[in-house]
């Protein structure tokens, strides 16, 4: 039996009360005490090792609701114009790649955003003119348009005559022509032969990104990347080299095999848990193809894309909740939000009775009265505070004037929702002190210009807790991990500075200094790789 005392003198239990504790007892990696320093020391075994954490508080430990860890890891070695603030800056960019890495293999990577690009847009003719002969396939930040030049079409078989796939669009000229914009579906064959003929080592990168989010404070991921990371995932679990909990997704693609061959959500262990199925309403507001109830400002007959159709949308979810799997639906626009909120009231009774939990991914926009129904039907709203602080230049000239609750964590939690914060990355930064400071500025006088007034902030207890409890409420872990108590895994993290004392806005400068996963450091402290 392994047994140790982590002491401190402000331990935020975040139970809704300001309350705190001074010491924890772990053993055998979970939590068999919690209170004063004096009280829990005394019913400590003979032999409890003793050790002071650091930092200035310590909050349980980080659970990011929603991201694409394989993506993430892999953008550490590909090509990146994120920063490219024209188009010229962009085709730079991609020129000194290129000339860096010679070669005839294809180009990924990308996370380009043109909606603030003034000098031309991502076009065939501007990526030719950089690279003629090798593939390019380059994702926006949002990851729901791809650029392409002539060569990846070539190789993919695209061309004026391919007709525009269900849930997607191949951007034409006049003439009918592939301007090199593909967007949703339409630019999925080309992604898949991309990463298919440009294999990394999906397992080292794992672990660098790994090392990456522990630095972070977080403990947990829910990822909804491929069946390619689930495998890396728990080979690195076999190995004992995975040292944060993953609760991992299914791709849509893969839910009939996963049906068939039992894969249940909640199943696994500690360390690695089955997700649910991820499945797609509609496209992004970045690519301008969230689908919307009315056309976007200046775009006639644009109101985005509908990935799924409502039979389609029912179809999959009732063949998740006979599988015994949960489903967890992209849905950004209103009438996106809408409609997977109507398909899961007429799947709300199985549901419910095999003890399934229904989630929306992003939740960004929603019409008047879809708030009460997440809170009404108990499904979950999966935010990213990032994205609204990113978007506002775009709601404000794409959505202006529409009467709709846009990044309502607040209001979905007023009205009894449960929200789980993530962050999307690597569309967005991983760093969830980010995540908490954007949620709980907004509607402060740090809000950013052009917000919406009257908005009532989240308190900094409230976006901690959207951060832990809510993602393992979410995963249906809430039982295990998501607060610091008794019979909890002890997951948690010490702070460089406290959040609920600092300023608001200062909160995402704070640094982890110890993360602690199962009772055992694995950032800080004595981190040592070989455990």
């Amino acid at each position: 039996m392994a047994s140790t005392l982590f002491r401190h003198p402000r331990i935020h239990l975040l139970d809704g009360r300001g309350g705190t504790a001074e010491a924890m007892l772990v053993v055998d990696g979970v939590i068999a005490a919690i209170g004063g320093a004096d009280a829990v020391a005394e019913g400590a075994p003979a032999g409890t090792a003793v050790c002071d954490l650091p930092g200035e508080a310590v909050v349980a430990g980080l659970h990011d609701a929603h991201i694409h860890t394989a993506s993430l890891a892999r953008s550490l070695d590909e090509l990146d114009v994120n920063h490219a603030g024209s188009l010229a800056d962009a085709l730079s960019g991609i020129d000194e790649h290129l000339r860096a890495r010679p070669g005839d293999g294809w180009v990924i990577g990308g996370r380009w955003d043109a909606n603030g690009w003034t000098d031309g847009r991502p076009t065939l003719a501007a990526l030719d003119a950089v690279a003629p002969d090798r593939p390019v396939c380059l994702s926006s930040v949002d990851g729901h348009s791809v650029w392409v030049n002539s060569e990846a079409l070539r190789r993919a078989g695209i061309d004026a005559l391919t007709a525009d796939p269900i849930g997607g669009r191949i951007e034409r000229d006049p003439d009918g022509h592939p301007t090199g914009l593909l967007r949703e579906t339409a630019a999925d064959a080309v992604v898949d032969q991309a990463e298919r003929e440009s294999p990394v080592d999906l397992l080292a990168l794992l672990e660098q990104t790994q090392r990456l989010l522990l630095s972070q404070g977080v403990t947990h991921v829910t990822d909804f990347d491929g069946e390619d990371a689930r495998d890396a995932f728990l080979r690195l679990k076999d190995a004992g080299r995975l040292r944060l909990r993953v609760h991992k997704g299914t791709p849509v693609a893969a839910l009939e095999e996963a049906v068939a061959t039992g894969r249940r959500t909640g199943m696994g262990d500690d360390w690695f848990t089955n997700g649910p199925v991820k499945l797609f309403s509609d496209g992004a507001l970045g690519s301008h193809t969230a689908h919307m109830g009315e056309d976007f400002a200046g775009e006639p007959g644009n109101h985005g894309i509908e990935v799924l159709d409502p039979s389609e949308l029912d179809r999959l979810i009732a063949i998740a909740v006979a599988g015994g799997i949960a489903v967890a639906t992209h849905a950004i626009g209103d009438q996106a939000n809408a409609r997977v909120l109507d398909a899961y009231a007429r799947a709300h009774g199985a549901a419910t009775r095999a003890g399934l939990r229904l989630r929306v991914e992003h939740s960004q926009h929603l019409a008047p009265g879809d708030v009460a129904r997440f809170a009404r039907l108990g499904v979950i709203a999966s935010l990213q505070p990032t994205h609204w602080a990113g978007d506002i230049p775009l709601v404000s000239r794409l959505l202006q004037g529409r009467d709709l609750d846009s990044y309502a964590w607040a209001a979905l939690r007023d009205a009894g929702a449960v929200v789980a914060f993530g962050s999307d990355a690597p569309v967005e930064p991983s760093a969830p002190l980010r995540g908490i400071r954007d949620a709980v500025v907004r509607g402060t006088e740090a809000s950013p210009a052009g917000e919406e007034p009257g908005i009532r902030p989240l308190t900094t207890e409230e976006a901690l807790t959207a951060y832990t409890a809510g993602p393992a409420h979410a995963a249906g872990l809430d039982g295990r991990v998501g607060r610091l108590g008794v019979g909890m895994l002890a997951d948690f993290v010490a702070l460089d500075a406290d959040p609920v004392r600092v300023a608001p806005a200062d909160i995402a400068g704070i640094r982890p200094v110890a993360t602690v996963v199962g009772g055992s450091p694995a950032f800080g402290l004595d981190d040592r790789e070989d455990r």
